[in-house]
């Protein structure tokens, strides 16, 4: 017995030690814990920004670049984007900036240190001369982190002064060497009437060939509605003794909207990354149209020459059973708005809101189709006309309103007449939905004692037939279902139909780029496309129309890395200074490599067309 205790008295301390043990271990965890609350509340590293000019001295209206970047040590990768001076206060032009983002991680003494930094390029051009200081900062929560140094830029030259718009002249040529790189802007009238084309040229003149002469800042139409139209072909001129070649740079229809003299601001290419040149701001003299002959509420859109067409697809037809009207105005003028007037009343017919469809032809002036298809449903037999519709419109050539009509319609309708149908005028699809979708959808009531009284025939199903289709059942899944397999093994989805579409659309544009590399003809347009389509592919629907700035945006914003954007975006400029000023080093090699290096960025992952 002795023995015994002697042998079980170190067991208690054991124990008291194990939850002395565990209770210090508790103890350890909540101060490593407490521990960790230090370093987790400055988990959001040390933020700092810089910023530097690409020049401290500049004359008035070059380019210089504002580099900034925002950096942290450590901690989050959230990076608040820098605040900038009042440039427009300053008189200092700014676009961009173009953004970059990279991140490095490196290990000391087994421990790791990350840091993350965002840089952003601002392109200024200051209007005036001065000294300015550009100072940044940016936010880190509520506390202002500033550059440690404030940029300052030195401005010499002249201040730019708005020009005034010169009176615009009809085909007006450059009469003076302006030195070797101008814009020119031309217009085919110097003065129209409200809603008449005139049509906007820009060209750019070079004497020597640039590397990279670029379109930054289109001519301003305010007032004018737009429509674009073919450019031209780059051929010589020699003005005033020296010879110049000549880009089309733009060309527009214009339709003015307003009377009185209205600007087309000055567009302005850049040369290389520091020189800017900007073209002339016109004048057009715009008149009111004429109040001498005006018929009662006369659309201000209806300017132009046009006619007027009407057509059935048949003559003869069944009272019910609907028909299509189609009243065609065709001729030349902005076609997309014009408005064809007040339908005529129908008398026996239901007539609905038409389709309508534009066809728009481009040329040397503006025109096209526009259509409109009704719906037509006889309501009672016999001989029915469709009135002859007529349309209004200004002519400016001939300085007068005109008046278009089509012809009366005969259209033979047989049958008997519809329930609570008439043959004075009948309303519109609106007028008759007024009362609810039920006038459309219920039939007239029968009384039951008019019904055909029939004996109820056999029933076809038998117990016998009944077993023998269910016991077909599965034979007839098999079948369906094998047979489906086949299909759509034959066939494939949509979804591979769209992605074999288009294959092929980006297999022939490839395929004329490659065709132009000899000569260049064509060759940096074909390419610019086929780098837009695949960046509009990469992004769906919400690329199409965008331009180039917010379809790069939209890219990054869709997850594809800095990277690829600046790559994509320096190819499609690349492209610009190919097309508006011819360079000496585009040779085939040159395109050829181009080409290749385009085809490498549209076949990455990172374009991969969205869903694949």
């Amino acid at each position: 017995m002795p023995a015994a205790r002697t042998r079980s008295l170190p067991r208690a301390p054991d124990a008291a030690l194990s939850r002395r043990s565990a209770l210090s271990g508790l103890a350890l965890g909540f101060a490593a814990l407490a521990g960790l609350a230090p370093r987790r509340a400055r988990a959001d590293g040390v933020l700092s920004v810089q910023a530097r000019l690409s020049t401290n001295t500049a004359e008035v209206s070059d380019a210089v670049e504002l580099v900034v970047d925002v950096s942290r040590e450590g901690g989050s990768d959230d990076l608040p984007e820098p605040l900038l001076p009042d440039f427009k206060a300053m008189g200092i032009a700014v676009e961009g900036p173009m953004t970059s983002f990279s991140n490095r991680t490196s290990w000391i003494n087994g421990r790791s240190s990350s840091s993350v930094r965002q840089s952003y390029v601002y392109y200024l051009s200051p209007q005036k001369p001065g000294r300015f200081e550009l100072p940044v900062q940016v936010m880190d929560g509520a506390a202002k982190v500033r550059a440690p140094s404030i940029p300052v830029l030195e401005v010499t030259g002249a201040a730019v002064t708005p020009d005034a718009p010169a009176p615009a002249e009809a085909g007006a040529r450059p009469t003076e060497a302006r030195g070797d790189v101008f814009l020119w802007a031309t217009v085919d009238k110097p003065q129209a009437y409200v809603g008449e084309q005139i049509t906007y040229d820009l060209e750019v003149y070079e004497r020597v060939r640039f590397q990279n002469i670029h379109l930054r800042e289109l001519p301003g139409f305010q007032d004018f509605w737009s429509e674009e139209l073919p450019e031209g072909r780059t051929r010589t001129e020699v003005v005033a003794g020296v010879g110049y070649r000549v880009h089309p740079g733009l060309r527009r229809a214009l339709f003015p909207q307003r009377a009185g003299t209205l600007t087309i601001s000055a567009a302005q290419v850049g040369v290389g990354l520091r020189r800017r040149v900007s073209g002339p701001t016109l004048g057009i003299e715009v008149l009111p149209l004429p109040a001498e002959g005006q018929p009662p509420g006369f659309s201000p859109n209806n300017v132009g020459a046009f006619t007027l067409e009407a057509a059935v697809d048949r003559r003869k037809v069944k009272v019910g059973e609907p028909f299509t009207l189609t009243v065609t105005i065709k001729g030349t003028g902005n076609i997309k708005v014009i408005d064809p007037g007040t339908w005529p009343e129908l008398r026996g017919l239901r007539r609905y809101d038409p389709k309508v469809e534009t066809q728009l032809l481009t040329g040397e002036v503006l025109g096209g189709v526009r259509s409109y298809a009704f719906l037509v449903i006889p309501e009672v037999p016999g001989p029915l006309t469709i009135p002859a519709h007529t349309f209004d419109f200004f002519d400016p050539s001939e300085g007068r309103y005109r008046r278009a009509s089509s012809p009366a319609i005969e259209v033979e309708a047989e049958g008997e007449p519809l329930a609570g149908a008439n043959a004075g005028p009948t309303p519109t699809a609106e007028a008759t939905n007024a009362g609810g979708e039920e006038d459309l959808l219920l039939s007239s009531i029968y009384h039951p004692d008019r019904l055909p009284r029939v004996d109820a025939p056999e029933p076809w199903l038998t117990p016998r037939r009944w077993a023998t289709g269910m016991a077909a059942v599965p034979a007839i899944a098999a079948l369906g279902w094998g047979v489906g397999a086949i299909s759509r093994k034959v066939r494939g989805d949509a979804e591979s139909q769209a992605r074999a579409a288009r294959a092929v659309k980006m297999r022939a544009l490839i395929a004329e780029a490659e065709a132009a590399i000899p000569s260049g003809e064509g060759f940096h347009a074909t390419l610019s496309q086929i780098l837009q389509t695949a960046a509009v592919e990469r992004t769906g629907p919400a690329g199409q129309g965008l331009p180039r700035r917010q379809l790069l945006a939209l890219l990054a914003d869709e997850g594809v890395d800095a990277a690829t954007t600046k790559r994509l975006g320096k190819l499609l400029d690349h492209c610009d200074a190919a097309r508006f000023g011819a360079s000496a080093h585009d040779t085939a090699d040159a395109r050829k490599g181009m080409l290749s290096e385009s085809l490498e960025l549209v076949r990455s992952r990172a374009l991969r067309p969205r869903g694949e």
